[in-house]
Formats: structure tokens, sequence, C-alpha cells
């Protein structure tokens, strides 16, 4: 174990310790692959296993949409990387649902998901689809009429193609503003994911989503991220991708 991993894990087992709970979470990851890789981003498929084995000891139930307060556990991807697709029949035969959020203007690019084969994920009954904006780019940097534009077309798009009502955002690099929330609201999304730690139940604002980050966690680390741990590092996440600035014309 490195310094940084060492001082990490550090870090994760006193936040186990202040804040360990069984309240009900969601994780993230960017995309799973067992040979090729499609992004550098992407977790081993042995790694991905490994953690839902966890996630099974542990008591939680993998859903599509959290409803309880504890033991509930809803499992995302960012992008729409093609690993997904190639490696979806072990969601299928575990049954695990997944949260897939689309940048629509990225389907059928290399190294993406096509139309087809997101028709397919969704066919299966297990797999959902969320907006993550047509361009992937920060939001807190575009004007409200472009954010604006952003939200509707990706939302509109999703929705023109796969026939699924899109009502889940999840903000690009995980960067927000209480401007990019109320304008997603007003573009009809629900449910706005980001990427701050934290219990399903506790939102830092009304209408977010606490996310932890996991693709890269090893098993002691995933086991305290699961524990609630991560919320040590709230602060630090809260800094990284909350701005409060006035977006301007």
């Amino acid at each position: 174990m490195g310094i940084k991993s060492f001082i990490k894990y550090g870090y994760l087992k006193a936040g186990s310790i202040i804040y360990g709970n069984d309240e009900s979470k969601v994780i993230y990851y960017h995309d799973v692959h067992d040979k090729k890789r499609y992004t550098e981003m992407s977790t081993t498929m042995e790694l991905f296993k490994k953690h839902i084995e966890i996630i099974k000891e542990r008591g939680y139930s993998i859903v599509s949409d959290i409803e309880h307060r504890e033991k509930e556990l809803e499992i995302t991807f960012d992008d729409g990387f093609r690993g997904i697709y190639e490696n979806f029949d072990f969601f299928t035969s575990n049954k695990i649902p997944v949260r897939v959020f689309l940048v629509s203007g990225f389907i059928g690019k290399k190294e993406y998901l096509t139309k087809h084969e997101i028709s397919e994920l969704l066919a299966t009954g297990l797999f959902k689809i969320g907006s993550h904006t047509v361009s992937h780019e920060n939001l807190d940097d575009m004007s409200p009429q472009r954010v604006e534009v952003e939200l509707q077309a990706s939302r509109k798009n999703l929705e023109d193609m796969f026939g699924k009502s899109v009502k889940t955002l999840c903000f690009p690099r995980g960067k927000f503003t209480d401007k990019i929330i109320e304008l997603a609201k007003e573009s009809g999304y629900e449910k706005l994911y980001c990427c701050l730690p934290g219990s399903y139940f506790k939102p830092y604002k009304k209408g977010l989503i606490n996310r932890s980050l996991v693709q890269n966690s090893n098993l002691k680390e995933f086991k305290l991220i699961l524990n609630g741990a991560d919320i040590i590092f709230f602060n630090r996440y809260l800094k990284q991708h909350y701005n409060n600035k006035a977006l301007t014309n």
C-alpha cells in the first residue's frame, strides 16, 4: 500500500468510526471491462464482482430505485461506455439493476454504446437510463440559456430514441450550482445525481442524490465506503463540485 493509499485508508477508517451506518446509498462507476478497456476510468470485472459479493455479504439489496431508509443500494454508471454491454450477461444472470447516465451526443461514437446496444440493455428490464447532458461539458461554465439547451435537448433526444421517460440527471464532472439545480427542475428532471458522498435520504439540497465513487476502491476501502466512511471527505468534494456563483448571460 502506497503512502497516499495508506493515508486515504486511515481517513476512511476514521470516517467509518464517526459516521458508520447501514443507510441506503448510491454508488457509481464509469465502466467495467474483462478484456478490452474503453476508458481509463473502467473497473475490472474481477474487482466489480468482488464489490457485488461484499454488497450481498453486508445484507444490502441492489435496487433500481431506493425506497427504504436502510440496506438498499443503487448502482449507477456515467457516460455510457461499451464495456457495460460487453459484460451485461453478468448483470442479467445475477439480476443486478443498473442506471446508466448517457451523454446523448456520444451515443454511437467510438468507445460508447450504440442505440441498438442501449435498446438491448433496456429490454432486459434491469437497466434504466438517465441524462448526462448532450456534450458532457461543465454546466457551471455555461450561460443559463445554454444550460437549458443541454438539459432539455438531452432529455428529448433520449426519450425520442428509446421511448422511455427520462426524469433523472447526472451533472457532467459533478459540477453544479443553485441555478443549475433550478434549471434542471424546470426542465423536468426530478432526481439530480451529484458526486457528493452520503446517504440517499440526507441530500445536501432538495432534489439532489448523493453518490459515492467506488470504481477504484480496493476491497478494504469499498467495505468502509459501503459503511458511509467517505462522508469524512464531504467538504472536500463539495468544494470541488459545488459553485454557488450566478450564471451569466
